[in-house]
Protein backbone atom coordinates (compact mmCIF):
# COMPACT_ATOMS: atom_id res chain seq x y z
CA UNK A 1 0.00 0.00 0.00
CA UNK A 2 2.54 2.53 0.80
CA UNK A 3 3.96 2.41 -3.10
CA UNK A 4 0.30 2.52 -4.32
CA UNK A 5 0.69 5.65 -7.24
CA UNK A 6 -1.52 8.86 -6.89
CA UNK A 7 -1.21 12.30 -8.31
CA UNK A 8 -2.31 15.37 -7.45
CA UNK A 9 -4.41 17.62 -9.85
CA UNK A 10 -3.74 21.17 -8.22
CA UNK A 11 -6.21 23.58 -9.67
CA UNK A 12 -4.52 26.94 -10.26
CA UNK A 13 -1.22 28.86 -10.75
CA UNK A 14 -0.65 30.96 -7.62
CA UNK A 15 1.43 30.62 -4.52
CA UNK A 16 -0.81 28.52 -2.83
CA UNK A 17 -0.74 25.66 -5.66
CA UNK A 18 3.17 26.32 -5.27
CA UNK A 19 3.09 25.45 -1.91
CA UNK A 20 0.83 21.98 -2.39
CA UNK A 21 3.09 21.05 -5.01
CA UNK A 22 6.35 22.05 -2.67
CA UNK A 23 4.57 19.67 -0.25
CA UNK A 24 3.71 17.11 -2.54
CA UNK A 25 7.60 17.02 -3.52
CA UNK A 26 9.07 16.80 -0.18
CA UNK A 27 6.39 14.20 1.31
CA UNK A 28 6.11 11.31 -1.66
CA UNK A 29 8.67 12.81 -4.58
CA UNK A 30 6.17 13.17 -7.31
CA UNK A 31 5.15 16.19 -9.50
CA UNK A 32 1.96 17.83 -9.38
CA UNK A 33 0.01 18.55 -12.07
CA UNK A 34 -1.36 22.33 -12.31
CA UNK A 35 -4.26 22.82 -14.30
CA UNK A 36 -4.93 27.05 -14.16
CA UNK A 37 -6.35 29.59 -16.46
CA UNK A 38 -2.74 31.11 -17.46
CA UNK A 39 0.87 31.17 -16.03
CA UNK A 40 1.73 33.07 -12.95
CA UNK A 41 5.10 33.72 -11.76
CA UNK A 42 4.71 31.91 -8.70
CA UNK A 43 4.28 28.50 -10.42
CA UNK A 44 6.46 29.39 -13.84
CA UNK A 45 9.04 27.47 -14.88
CA UNK A 46 9.08 24.99 -11.68
CA UNK A 47 10.06 21.68 -11.63
CA UNK A 48 7.53 20.61 -8.99
CA UNK A 49 4.24 20.24 -11.58
CA UNK A 50 3.14 19.44 -14.83
CA UNK A 51 1.47 22.64 -16.10
CA UNK A 52 -2.03 22.43 -17.93
CA UNK A 53 -3.40 25.83 -19.16
CA UNK A 54 -7.57 25.98 -20.22
CA UNK A 55 -8.22 29.96 -20.21
CA UNK A 56 -12.03 28.78 -19.82
CA UNK A 57 -11.51 26.65 -16.80
CA UNK A 58 -14.02 28.77 -14.58
CA UNK A 59 -16.82 27.91 -17.32
CA UNK A 60 -18.63 24.16 -15.52
CA UNK A 61 -18.61 22.39 -18.88
CA UNK A 62 -15.26 23.50 -19.58
CA UNK A 63 -13.85 22.81 -16.26
CA UNK A 64 -15.65 18.92 -15.85
CA UNK A 65 -14.26 18.23 -19.49
CA UNK A 66 -11.00 19.46 -18.90
CA UNK A 67 -11.05 16.88 -16.10
CA UNK A 68 -12.07 14.10 -17.89
CA UNK A 69 -9.48 14.49 -20.23
CA UNK A 70 -6.92 14.58 -17.77
CA UNK A 71 -8.43 11.18 -15.81
CA UNK A 72 -7.94 9.32 -19.37
CA UNK A 73 -4.22 9.98 -19.12
CA UNK A 74 -4.13 8.39 -16.04
CA UNK A 75 -6.89 5.34 -15.76
CA UNK A 76 -4.55 3.54 -13.49
CA UNK A 77 -3.54 6.03 -10.55
CA UNK A 78 -5.54 7.91 -8.73
CA UNK A 79 -5.60 11.37 -8.66
CA UNK A 80 -6.18 13.96 -5.83
CA UNK A 81 -8.71 16.82 -7.09
CA UNK A 82 -7.01 20.10 -4.64
CA UNK A 83 -8.72 24.00 -5.32
CA UNK A 84 -6.49 26.66 -4.04
CA UNK A 85 -9.06 29.15 -4.98
CA UNK A 86 -12.44 29.75 -3.46
CA UNK A 87 -13.30 29.78 -7.60
CA UNK A 88 -11.98 26.08 -7.80
CA UNK A 89 -13.84 24.70 -4.53
CA UNK A 90 -17.11 25.85 -5.71
CA UNK A 91 -16.95 24.19 -8.96
CA UNK A 92 -15.57 20.86 -7.76
CA UNK A 93 -18.14 20.82 -4.77
CA UNK A 94 -21.04 21.69 -7.79
CA UNK A 95 -19.86 18.81 -10.05
CA UNK A 96 -18.90 16.44 -7.44
CA UNK A 97 -21.48 14.03 -8.61
CA UNK A 98 -20.31 14.04 -12.27
CA UNK A 99 -16.44 13.54 -11.17
CA UNK A 100 -16.22 11.26 -7.54
CA UNK A 101 -15.96 8.07 -9.88
CA UNK A 102 -12.66 9.31 -11.53
CA UNK A 103 -11.26 11.82 -8.46
CA UNK A 104 -10.29 11.67 -5.20
CA UNK A 105 -12.36 14.68 -4.00
CA UNK A 106 -11.82 15.48 -0.42
CA UNK A 107 -14.31 17.95 0.61
CA UNK A 108 -17.65 19.24 2.09
CA UNK A 109 -21.33 18.90 0.16
CA UNK A 110 -22.88 21.82 -0.95
CA UNK A 111 -25.17 22.35 1.77
CA UNK A 112 -22.44 22.38 4.28
CA UNK A 113 -20.45 24.94 1.93
CA UNK A 114 -22.94 27.50 1.77
CA UNK A 115 -23.94 27.55 5.65
CA UNK A 116 -20.03 28.12 5.90
CA UNK A 117 -19.09 30.10 2.94
CA UNK A 118 -21.77 32.55 2.40
CA UNK A 119 -20.57 34.52 5.41
CA UNK A 120 -24.39 35.66 7.36
CA UNK A 121 -24.65 31.61 7.24
CA UNK A 122 -21.32 31.28 8.80
CA UNK A 123 -22.05 34.27 11.65
CA UNK A 124 -25.40 32.57 11.96
CA UNK A 125 -23.36 29.12 13.18
CA UNK A 126 -20.66 30.83 14.96
CA UNK A 127 -23.87 31.64 17.04
CA UNK A 128 -24.89 28.37 17.42
CA UNK A 129 -21.11 27.18 18.60
CA UNK A 130 -19.99 30.46 20.82
CA UNK A 131 -17.37 31.67 18.32
CA UNK A 132 -16.83 35.32 18.78
CA UNK A 133 -17.30 37.34 15.54
CA UNK A 134 -17.18 41.19 14.77
CA UNK A 135 -20.83 42.99 15.34
CA UNK A 136 -21.88 42.86 11.75
CA UNK A 137 -24.69 43.69 9.93
CA UNK A 138 -26.03 42.65 6.37
CA UNK A 139 -26.71 45.81 3.54
CA UNK A 140 -28.12 44.54 0.49
CA UNK A 141 -28.09 45.70 -3.43
CA UNK A 142 -32.06 46.93 -2.61
CA UNK A 143 -31.21 48.87 0.36
CA UNK A 144 -27.41 49.78 -0.28
CA UNK A 145 -28.54 53.51 -0.65
CA UNK A 146 -30.28 53.98 2.70
CA UNK A 147 -28.20 51.57 4.77
CA UNK A 148 -26.07 53.09 8.09
CA UNK A 149 -24.69 50.93 10.43
CA UNK A 150 -25.59 51.00 14.08
CA UNK A 151 -22.16 50.55 15.46
CA UNK A 152 -19.38 53.77 14.83
CA UNK A 153 -16.97 53.91 11.91
CA UNK A 154 -14.37 52.39 10.72
CA UNK A 155 -15.82 49.82 9.49
CA UNK A 156 -15.12 47.01 7.39
CA UNK A 157 -17.13 46.37 4.13
CA UNK A 158 -16.45 42.74 2.07
CA UNK A 159 -18.73 40.66 -0.17
CA UNK A 160 -20.59 37.74 1.08
CA UNK A 161 -19.98 36.20 -2.21
CA UNK A 162 -16.27 36.08 -3.39
CA UNK A 163 -16.83 34.54 -5.88
CA UNK A 164 -19.17 36.60 -7.43
CA UNK A 165 -17.34 39.66 -6.43
CA UNK A 166 -14.32 38.66 -8.10
CA UNK A 167 -15.96 38.50 -11.54
CA UNK A 168 -16.63 42.15 -11.54
CA UNK A 169 -14.24 44.82 -11.50
CA UNK A 170 -14.52 48.43 -11.09
CA UNK A 171 -12.20 51.48 -10.68
CA UNK A 172 -10.74 51.08 -6.53
CA UNK A 173 -11.84 47.78 -6.14
CA UNK A 174 -10.12 45.97 -3.08
CA UNK A 175 -10.63 42.66 -1.18
CA UNK A 176 -11.26 44.40 1.85
CA UNK A 177 -12.58 47.77 2.66
CA UNK A 178 -11.70 50.03 6.01
CA UNK A 179 -13.95 52.93 5.77
CA UNK A 180 -13.52 55.54 8.43
CA UNK A 181 -16.24 58.10 6.97
CA UNK A 182 -20.27 58.07 6.25
CA UNK A 183 -18.96 59.40 2.57
CA UNK A 184 -16.47 56.99 2.20
CA UNK A 185 -19.13 54.13 2.43
CA UNK A 186 -21.23 56.23 -0.12
CA UNK A 187 -18.51 56.26 -2.45
CA UNK A 188 -17.77 52.33 -1.85
CA UNK A 189 -21.54 50.87 -2.00
CA UNK A 190 -21.61 52.75 -5.54
CA UNK A 191 -18.16 51.38 -7.02
CA UNK A 192 -19.23 47.98 -6.30
CA UNK A 193 -23.39 48.17 -6.81
CA UNK A 194 -22.49 49.46 -10.50
CA UNK A 195 -19.80 46.60 -11.44
CA UNK A 196 -22.47 44.37 -11.82
CA UNK A 197 -22.48 42.48 -8.29
CA UNK A 198 -25.65 42.25 -6.80
CA UNK A 199 -25.16 40.07 -3.80
CA UNK A 200 -24.72 41.09 -0.04
CA UNK A 201 -22.27 42.89 1.55
CA UNK A 202 -21.30 42.44 4.97
CA UNK A 203 -20.16 45.24 7.25
CA UNK A 204 -18.44 44.67 10.29
CA UNK A 205 -17.36 46.61 13.35
CA UNK A 206 -13.24 47.57 12.59
CA UNK A 207 -11.38 45.44 15.73
CA UNK A 208 -8.25 47.73 16.47
CA UNK A 209 -4.84 46.65 16.52
CA UNK A 210 -2.29 45.79 14.20
CA UNK A 211 -1.23 42.60 11.57
CA UNK A 212 0.42 41.01 14.80
CA UNK A 213 -2.86 40.79 16.37
CA UNK A 214 -3.59 38.14 13.52
CA UNK A 215 -3.73 34.58 13.87
CA UNK A 216 -4.17 32.01 11.04
CA UNK A 217 -5.42 28.36 11.96
CA UNK A 218 -5.14 25.81 9.88
CA UNK A 219 -6.55 21.99 9.73
CA UNK A 220 -7.16 18.73 8.71
CA UNK A 221 -10.45 16.82 9.32
CA UNK A 222 -10.41 12.90 7.82
CA UNK A 223 -12.89 11.31 6.16
CA UNK A 224 -14.86 9.78 9.37
CA UNK A 225 -14.61 13.70 10.68
CA UNK A 226 -11.91 13.71 12.74
CA UNK A 227 -8.96 16.24 12.93
CA UNK A 228 -5.86 14.62 12.68
CA UNK A 229 -3.43 17.94 12.57
CA UNK A 230 -4.10 21.90 13.03
CA UNK A 231 -1.46 24.46 13.06
CA UNK A 232 -2.05 28.14 14.32
CA UNK A 233 0.08 31.09 13.04
CA UNK A 234 0.41 34.52 14.01
CA UNK A 235 0.78 37.12 11.41
CA UNK A 236 3.73 39.43 11.08
CA UNK A 237 3.08 41.27 8.15
CA UNK A 238 -0.36 41.46 5.96
CA UNK A 239 -0.11 42.38 2.09
CA UNK A 240 -1.77 46.18 2.07
CA UNK A 241 -2.12 46.46 -1.35
CA UNK A 242 -5.62 47.22 -2.50
CA UNK A 243 -6.16 43.46 -4.26
CA UNK A 244 -3.89 41.61 -1.87
CA UNK A 245 -5.29 42.20 1.24
CA UNK A 246 -5.89 39.53 3.14
CA UNK A 247 -2.58 37.76 2.22
CA UNK A 248 0.08 36.79 4.63
CA UNK A 249 4.11 38.13 3.70
CA UNK A 250 5.43 36.46 7.32
CA UNK A 251 3.81 34.24 9.55
CA UNK A 252 5.84 33.23 12.90
CA UNK A 253 4.30 29.95 14.84
CA UNK A 254 2.60 29.93 17.80
CA UNK A 255 0.40 27.88 20.07
CA UNK A 256 -2.97 28.21 21.83
CA UNK A 257 -4.68 24.39 22.71
CA UNK A 258 -8.09 26.46 23.76
CA UNK A 259 -8.35 28.09 20.88
CA UNK A 260 -7.26 25.08 18.87
CA UNK A 261 -9.19 22.52 20.65
CA UNK A 262 -12.50 25.06 20.09
CA UNK A 263 -12.26 24.60 16.54
CA UNK A 264 -11.35 21.45 16.60
CA UNK A 265 -14.91 20.63 18.46
CA UNK A 266 -16.28 22.87 15.84
CA UNK A 267 -15.18 20.79 12.72
CA UNK A 268 -15.72 17.21 14.15
CA UNK A 269 -19.41 18.63 15.26
CA UNK A 270 -20.36 19.82 11.97
CA UNK A 271 -19.01 16.74 10.08
CA UNK A 272 -16.48 18.68 8.26
CA UNK A 273 -14.32 16.68 5.85
CA UNK A 274 -11.07 17.94 4.30
CA UNK A 275 -8.88 21.22 4.99
CA UNK A 276 -9.75 23.88 6.65
CA UNK A 277 -8.28 27.18 6.76
CA UNK A 278 -9.52 30.08 9.65
CA UNK A 279 -9.02 33.81 10.16
CA UNK A 280 -8.83 35.28 13.75
CA UNK A 281 -8.27 38.68 15.09
CA UNK A 282 -7.49 38.85 19.10
CA UNK A 283 -9.10 41.65 20.23
CA UNK A 284 -7.01 43.48 23.31
CA UNK A 285 -10.56 45.12 24.82
CA UNK A 286 -12.10 41.44 25.13
CA UNK A 287 -8.56 39.79 25.45
CA UNK A 288 -10.65 37.19 23.06
CA UNK A 289 -9.88 35.69 19.40
CA UNK A 290 -12.29 37.39 16.67
CA UNK A 291 -13.20 34.99 13.68
CA UNK A 292 -13.68 36.27 10.56
CA UNK A 293 -13.93 33.60 8.29
CA UNK A 294 -13.26 29.33 7.20
CA UNK A 295 -11.94 28.86 4.21
CA UNK A 296 -13.10 24.94 3.05
CA UNK A 297 -9.76 24.60 2.00
CA UNK A 298 -6.04 25.25 2.22
CA UNK A 299 -5.58 28.64 2.51
CA UNK A 300 -2.99 30.41 0.35
CA UNK A 301 0.05 30.69 3.11
CA UNK A 302 -0.57 27.06 4.42
CA UNK A 303 2.63 26.21 3.22
CA UNK A 304 4.22 28.00 6.68
CA UNK A 305 3.14 24.32 8.51
CA UNK A 306 5.40 22.06 6.02
CA UNK A 307 8.34 24.45 5.95
CA UNK A 308 7.83 24.43 9.62
CA UNK A 309 8.42 20.53 9.54
CA UNK A 310 4.69 19.76 9.15
CA UNK A 311 4.09 18.46 5.63
CA UNK A 312 0.61 19.46 5.42
CA UNK A 313 -0.06 16.33 2.73
CA UNK A 314 0.45 13.71 4.64
CA UNK A 315 -2.74 13.91 6.63
CA UNK A 316 -4.47 13.64 3.43
CA UNK A 317 -2.56 11.20 1.64
CA UNK A 318 -2.90 8.61 4.68
CA UNK A 319 -5.94 9.58 5.07
CA UNK A 320 -7.62 9.05 1.10
CA UNK A 321 -4.73 6.94 -0.07
CA UNK A 322 -3.59 4.39 2.44
CA UNK A 323 -6.74 4.63 4.67
CA UNK A 324 -4.82 5.04 7.88
CA UNK A 325 -6.25 6.59 10.83
CA UNK A 326 -3.85 9.16 12.67
CA UNK A 327 -4.45 10.74 16.12
CA UNK A 328 -4.66 14.57 16.21
CA UNK A 329 -0.90 16.26 15.59
CA UNK A 330 -0.78 19.65 16.74
CA UNK A 331 2.22 22.08 15.23
CA UNK A 332 4.36 23.27 18.29
CA UNK A 333 7.70 23.94 17.00
CA UNK A 334 8.89 27.53 16.42
CA UNK A 335 9.02 28.49 12.72
CA UNK A 336 9.26 31.68 10.34
CA UNK A 337 7.38 31.43 7.01
CA UNK A 338 7.62 34.32 4.68
CA UNK A 339 7.72 35.78 1.16
CA UNK A 340 9.40 38.81 1.71
CA UNK A 341 12.61 38.53 3.00
CA UNK A 342 14.24 39.30 6.48
CA UNK A 343 15.36 43.13 5.57
CA UNK A 344 11.59 43.77 4.55
CA UNK A 345 10.04 41.79 8.22
CA UNK A 346 12.46 43.76 10.02
CA UNK A 347 11.52 47.06 8.37
CA UNK A 348 8.28 47.08 8.25
CA UNK A 349 7.71 45.21 11.95
CA UNK A 350 7.29 47.17 14.93
CA UNK A 351 7.52 45.00 17.55
CA UNK A 352 10.75 45.09 19.28
CA UNK A 353 9.92 41.80 21.73
CA UNK A 354 8.97 39.75 17.48
CA UNK A 355 11.69 41.85 16.02
CA UNK A 356 14.27 39.76 18.50
CA UNK A 357 12.32 36.82 17.45
CA UNK A 358 13.08 37.63 14.15
CA UNK A 359 16.58 37.60 14.40
CA UNK A 360 16.88 34.88 16.77
CA UNK A 361 14.98 32.08 14.24
CA UNK A 362 17.19 33.59 11.03
CA UNK A 363 19.88 32.71 13.28
CA UNK A 364 18.85 28.79 14.05
CA UNK A 365 18.22 28.72 11.01
CA UNK A 366 14.59 28.59 11.48
CA UNK A 367 13.24 30.87 8.85
CA UNK A 368 11.86 29.77 5.83
CA UNK A 369 11.18 31.71 2.43
CA UNK A 370 8.23 29.91 0.03
CA UNK A 371 9.77 31.46 -3.09
CA UNK A 372 13.36 29.78 -2.64
CA UNK A 373 12.76 26.22 -2.34
CA UNK A 374 16.48 24.72 -2.85
CA UNK A 375 15.16 21.99 -4.65
CA UNK A 376 13.54 23.78 -7.53
CA UNK A 377 16.22 26.48 -8.34
CA UNK A 378 16.07 25.99 -12.62
CA UNK A 379 17.20 29.09 -14.36
CA UNK A 380 13.80 29.88 -15.85
CA UNK A 381 12.46 29.55 -11.73
CA UNK A 382 15.08 31.24 -10.81
CA UNK A 383 14.59 34.41 -12.72
CA UNK A 384 10.19 34.35 -12.27
CA UNK A 385 11.01 34.08 -8.15
CA UNK A 386 13.20 37.18 -8.45
CA UNK A 387 10.80 39.26 -10.38
CA UNK A 388 8.51 38.25 -7.65
CA UNK A 389 10.55 38.71 -5.03
CA UNK A 390 11.54 42.37 -5.79
CA UNK A 391 7.92 43.26 -6.85
CA UNK A 392 6.48 41.79 -3.58
CA UNK A 393 8.93 44.34 -1.35
CA UNK A 394 8.23 47.25 -3.77
CA UNK A 395 4.30 46.10 -2.77
CA UNK A 396 5.51 46.68 0.76
CA UNK A 397 7.14 50.01 0.84
CA UNK A 398 4.46 51.34 -1.47
CA UNK A 399 1.84 50.37 0.73
CA UNK A 400 2.91 49.65 3.78
CA UNK A 401 2.79 52.22 6.68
Amino acid sequence: MKNKKFIPVLLGSDRNVYGMALAFYEGYNIKSIALGKRDARETLGSKLIIPIKEERLEEDEVFVKKLLEIKKNYEDIDLILIACSDVYMKLIINNKSKLKNKYIIPYVDKKLMDKLVLKEQFYKTCDKYGLKYPKTEICTYDDYKKYMPSFSFPIIIKPSNSVAYWKCDFEGKKKVFICETKEDMKRIFKGIYKSGYKDSLIIQEYIPGDDTKLRVLNAYVDSNHKVTFMALGQILLEEKAPKEIGDYGAIITTYDKKLMNKIKDFLEDIKFFGYANFDFKYDERTKEYIIFEINIRQGRSSSFTTLSGYNITKYLVDDVIYNKKRKIEYLTDKHLWNVVGKHTILKHLKDEKLKGEVKYLYKQKKASNLLFYKKDMGLSRLKNVLILYMRTIQRYNKYYK
